[in-house]
């Protein structure tokens, strides 16, 4: 069971630091492409908390699925990882895309983000499980 808890913490911090470099370092100018998109900064602190409480969910989810699953050798892991972006993260992005005003770039980064970070945490997964 700690394994199960330790794996859901490494994870989260993996799923955080790919956040902050995909979401909010890569092409991080790009974002200013379409100002009017975005919610003035005013409550960023807290909105990137919340955010991160967002992320917290996948990392624990993941190693929960997977856990029941009996997913932990790093083929499976990585295999559900791909099969989660391309259920989830990925159509969405590019759906959005196309009615949301957004340089490619800053949605390219957010999917390559959402597969890095499912990548790392299907990693952690398989690793400490």
């Amino acid at each position: 069971m700690m394994n199960l808890y330790l794996a859901m913490a490494v994870s989260f911090v993996a799923a955080s630091l790919t956040d902050w470099l995909f979401m909010g370092v890569l092409f991080h100018a790009r974002y200013n492409a379409f100002p009017e998109v975005w919610r003035d900064a005013k409550d960023e602190r807290q909105r990137i908390i919340i955010a991160q409480a967002f992320s917290a969910m996948t990392a624990i989810g993941f190693v929960v699925l997977a856990n029941v699953l009996m997913l932990t050798t790093l083929r499976t892991t990585l295999l559900l990882a791909v099969a989660i972006w391309i259920i989830g993260p990925l159509p969405l992005l590019l759906g959005n895309h196309l009615f949301i005003k957004l340089d490619p770039r800053v949605t390219f980064s957010h999917a390559a983000g959402w597969l890095a970070k499912l990548v790392l945490i299907g990693t952690v997964t398989a690793v400490i499980l």
